[in-house]
């Protein structure tokens, strides 16, 4: 798919997702998880992911009623929500979890028993369509979020300024 193509099936997706307006990091979270039907736990991933190259990892277990999502740790509000975003355009675009190698699963996330693995998915690629529309979803939530925020503080934009 072409970059242009991308941006705007990416556009389409959101707007069909009647998100909440304005819309917020905490009101997109809510959303989310009405949309996945359970809890969506955020988590700075642990220094062990972050040495293996993850820099998002969305994560479900057996036996909990709630999915992971983990993001590389940064200083900056703004990118870690755009890690956040991410993983909600896998969610969004309903992309099939796949299990990671043990090996790899014992290294990102050693407290949880292999046996209890149900799916994960992490970036693996920064150039395959799936990752490349998923990342197209999380920017077109982020100028969502941009633009409410903008309105919020300065009244909604017209052709002649500020609405009094």
């Amino acid at each position: 798919m072409k970059r242009e193509e991308r941006r705007e099936r990416a556009r389409q997706l959101v707007a069909d997702l009647d998100l909440p307006r304005p819309l917020t990091a905490d009101t997109l979270h809510s959303h989310m998880e009405g949309l996945r039907r359970k809890r969506i736990v955020i988590r700075p991933a642990s220094a062990q992911m972050v040495t293996s190259g993850v820099c998002g990892l969305w994560l479900e277990i057996a036996g909990e009623d709630f999915e992971r999502v983990h993001y590389a740790p940064t200083e900056s509000a703004v990118h870690r929500q755009q890690f956040i975003n991410h993983e909600y355009g896998h969610m969004i675009l309903r992309h099939e979890k796949e299990l990671l190698p043990a090996e790899r699963v014992a290294l990102l996330a050693p407290l949880i028993p292999m046996d209890a693995i149900v799916h994960a998915l992490s970036r693996s690629s920064f150039t395959d369509e799936q990752e490349a529309l998923a990342e197209a979803i999380g920017d077109e939530l982020a100028l969502v979020m941009l633009g409410d925020r903008t309105d919020a503080r300065i009244g909604p934009r017209t052709g002649f300024g500020r609405v009094l």
